[in-house]
């Protein structure tokens, strides 16, 4: 309970979308509308497929749409990094379950033995 006052909460920051992305959310109602499939697994495969039977000309326009989200993305974050959010929710669970479970140091398990 602490530790939340010191740490204000930032608010998660979401990468920009890449090209395959952004054509997937483009794409995704077409392809949920003309199959019967409900399953997203074997929707985004369809998406795949659709994706690499693509021309080069056709992929452009997503790989420019990614490269101005990226830009704006830039402009909005400025010095923001991926590496900024990742991992850090598991940290900071592993290190709470730890100091419940035991007042010091790490648990000795067969493995250390």
């Amino acid at each position: 309970e602490q530790r939340k006052e010191q740490e204000p909460k930032r608010p998660h920051i979401k990468k920009p979308l890449n090209a395959f992305m952004l054509y997937m959310k483009e794409m995704r109602a077409n392809v949920v509308a003309e199959c019967t499939l409900k399953e997203s697994a074997a929707i985004n495969q369809i998406l795949g497929r659709r994706w690499h039977a693509l021309s080069r000309e056709e992929q452009a326009k997503y790989y420019e749409l990614a490269r101005k989200e990226r830009q704006l993305h830039m402009q909005l974050y400025p010095g923001w990094s991926a590496r900024d959010n990742y991992g850090k929710k598991k940290k900071r669970k592993r290190e709470k379950l730890q100091e419940s479970t035991s007042g010091t140091g790490p648990r000795m398990t067969a493995a250390y033995i």
